[in-house]
Formats: C-alpha cells, structure tokens, sequence
C-alpha cells in the first residue's frame, strides 16, 4: 500500500478540530449477539414502509447508544409510526461484527462507526469505500461542529451522525485530597507535586490498569499529544499526511511518552500495572487506595458504583501536560451513527436520525449518558459532575483523539500492543515510534 502523503480525502486540519470535537472513547464490557439483517422478520423495507409512513428501523447500536437511545424509542415510534428493531454490542466485538455484515450484506439499516479514519468500520473508511449513505442534506448536518464534521465528512459530504460527545479527564478522590490539603493541580509541575504528595502519603498516586490490551495507555497519550503536540501545531496530521514529518522526526511525540513513562519511572502508577485491570484500577481511586485516575466521563457513572457516597466522592479536571495552564486542552471524540448505503429502510433511518438531532432530544440523550451533546442545537447538560470541565468544552479548549486521523487503525493497534512492551522496559520510545511509522506509511486500505 501507497503513503498518503497526497490522500485527498483528509481536507480537513487539526486546527479545525480544536474548535471542538468530542466523543466516546467508551469502552463498553457489555454485550449480546451480533445483529442478523431479517428481510421478513422485521417488516423493514419497502414492503413495509418508508420512514415517516411506518415500517421497521434495524438498528446495530453499541450498548452506550442502546442506554442513551432508550427513553426516546417509544417518543420516536409515536412521532413517526417507525418502529424500532435494535440490536447492542460491546464495541470491540462490533467492530469485527459489522465489517462481515456490511460485506454479506446482512448490516442493519443504522449501526455505530468509529470517527475519521481510526478503524475498519470508521466513518472516513466507510464513506470513502461507499459503504455509508450521504447525509449531506439532512438539516442537523449544518449543526455540526467544525471539530466534530473533520471526522465526519469525507472530500465535503456528511456520512455520520454525532450522537454525543465524550472527553478524556483525570477523576480525583475528594476525601483523599481534603485529607492532604491538595489543590487541583492545572500545570504539568503540579501534576508531579501531587503525584509527590499522594505518594509520600503511602498511596498510589495516579491508579492505572494495564492488563488486558493496554488499552488505558492510550488515553495519556491522547491527553499529553492534545497539549503538546496539536495545541502548538494544529496542521500536524497534515504535515504529517505529506510525508513533511513522523513520528519519529517529531520531537513532541517523544516528549509524549518520555513523560509518560516519567509517571512511571517516579513511581506514581499503579505497582504491576501490566497486571492490573482497568476495573480494580477504578476501585482503587474509589477506596482511596490511589488519588487520581484518567477515564472518560462516560466511565464515571461505572467509578460511582465503587463508592458508598457514589458522585460525591469525586470530581474531575482536564489534565495538564504542560506548564501553561491557559494551554492546556481536553481530549473529545465523536460517538457515530451512519446509514448503510444498502438499508432497506433509508427514509426511516433518516427519520430517526432527525428525531434524534431536536435539541430536547439531544439533551435527553446527553443526559442519559453524562456526556457532552452530539450537536451544536443549544442543549444543556445538567450532570452537575461535568461542570468542571465544561468552561473549556464553551471556551473551544478541546482536541480530537489523536488516532482519529491516522490513515488506518493498525497504527493505533500497534501503540497499544508494543505500548506494552514500552511500560515493560523491553523496547525504547524510538522502536515504539518506528513500528508507528511503519504502519502510517501503508496508508488507508
């Protein structure tokens, strides 16, 4: 495969996503079978209906999608006489599902896709491939976030639907800071005074789960690259889509795991962290036995649970990187729905999708989730445990996921795997940004 260095398809900058993407770098555990497209069963089709004059809608959602769309069902079907016929998944097992649907043509009418270009079953790799159906004229479209459209749109059509929005935050343990009288820290420097402080206190500073894919390790990247990479240089993807630099020639990239790995070598992650779950990693920060913790918001009604106090023994701030506090920018991604180009109820996936874009909707829908509104239609969150992060959400103080505009997922794939071998001491930061390179080179399938 060919380098992208000329791929038309990624017109849009990093600039354009500091105005404000977001997302849902959700991780969902809970799952049930893959979606089978029912020609008979359902009723879809033309045979049935088309959109606003009934029929049924299939729908492939992740099981997030599938809570945050549930109170709006039943409004949905009285509103448009469309009924319903979803199917959830966890997302990893999604992504491998939905790929073999859409090549057995059995995919539903509406299923979830990645952002930009970061997996197989992404909404840049999809549209491109003309997979998905161009939502270009629906009217929510011009609601549509610059930030947010960059991984929505391909060569200036809109192929998917922000559902909502999520944001990569560091979630702190109140009664352990009151206790040590610590202050939120807003600078890199004290950022490693609490870490310092927490430590000396006999518990884990920052908790950190690494066992099964690494796929936490992820998120620091995409928090310390947000600030010190894509803040200063916002045109970075596409000097690096024309081959002007990498990740090897960039010195921030380095700068992004040195510092990763600082955290480390001070002693403030988790002991074995290799070895730690994502999910004890939270009950740590939840019994005090650690501090801090980086999660995605959505992850916070799951870190509740872990405590007897349940929100109140917690809050959250975008975490530092550097040493200007005003600098500092928070990590979004969009979480996506697109209409398969081959559903056999078009017109009803349509409806669905304006219903879902009215403002009360949009904000039944946030609310639901605790995460940040898909579209820019005025909704208001009222989770009161988002409000500290929300000033630089309206300030415009975010940035996508670096991965999103990767050509292709396997580069993502390869940060986590020898990202492994990196925290294991078994490689150095230039072999891990060497197998990167290489696998940005083949570009997009």
């Amino acid at each position: 495969m060919s380098p992208i260095t000329s791929e038309p398809r990624f017109t849009p900058s990093r600039r354009a996503l500091l105005l404000g993407g977001a997302g849902f770098g959700a991780l969902t555990l809970a799952g049930c079978g893959g979606f089978v497209n029912d020609d008979d069963g359902g009723g879809s089709g033309a045979e049935s209906g088309s959109g606003a004059g009934g029929g049924t809608v299939s729908a492939y959602l992740s099981t997030e999608q599938n809570t945050g769309i549930e109170p709006l069902v039943e409004p949905f079907t009285a509103d448009s006489g469309v009924e319903l016929d979803i199917t959830s998944v966890a997302v990893p097992d999604m992504n491998q599902q939905l790929a073999v649907q859409l090549s057995s043509g059995t995919a539903a009418d509406i299923f979830r896709v990645s952002p930009g270009y970061s997996s197989n079953v992404a909404a840049g790799v999809l549209g491109s491939g003309g997979d998905l159906l161009d939502l270009s004229d629906a009217a929510w479209a011009a609601s549509i976030d610059d930030g947010t459209r960059a991984l929505s749109d391909v060569d200036g059509k809109t192929f998917a639907f922000p559902v909502a929005r999520n944001s990569l935050v560091l979630a702190y343990n109140l009664a352990v800071f009151d206790e040590l009288g610590l202050e939120p820290p807003t600078t890199w420097t004290e950022l490693l005074d609490v870490c310092q402080a927490l430590t000396d206190s006999g518990r884990t500073a920052i908790s950190h789960g690494l066992s099964g894919g690494a796929i936490y390790l992820q998120f620091y990247v995409y928090i310390l690259a947000g600030t010190l990479l894509y803040g200063p240089n916002p045109d970075l993807d596409a000097q690096m889509r024309a081959g002007e630099t990498s990740f090897t020639d960039e010195p921030g990239w380095t700068e992004v795991f040195t510092k990763y790995l600082e955290l480390r070598d001070k002693g403030y992650f988790t002991e074995g962290a290799l070895g730690v779950s994502p999910d004890q990693a939270m009950q740590d920060l939840a019994t005090g036995v650690a501090g801090m913790t980086v999660l995605t918001n959505s992850g916070l009604p799951a870190l509740y649970e872990y405590s007897e106090t349940g929100a109140e023994a917690f809050s959250i701030l975008a975490m530092p990187a550097g040493d200007d506090a005003e600098a500092t920018l928070m990590p979004t991604a969009p979480d996506f729905l697109a209409v398969n180009a081959a559903a056999t109820n078009p017109d009803g996936a349509r409806a669905l999708l304006e219903f879902l874009a009215e403002p009360a909707n949009v904000e039944t829908y946030a609310n639901a989730l605790a995460v940040l509104p898909g579209l820019d239609v005025g909704a208001q969150v009222d989770n009161p445990a988002l409000e500290p992060v929300l000033p630089l959400v309206d300030a415009g103080r975010t940035v996508s996921y670096a991965n999103y505009l990767w050509p292709n997922g396997d580069v993502q794939q390869t940060m986590l795997q020898s990202g492994q071998q990196l925290y294991a001491d078994e490689i150095t930061i230039a072999d891990l940004l060497a197998q990167m390179d290489a696998e940005y080179a083949k570009g997009t399938p």
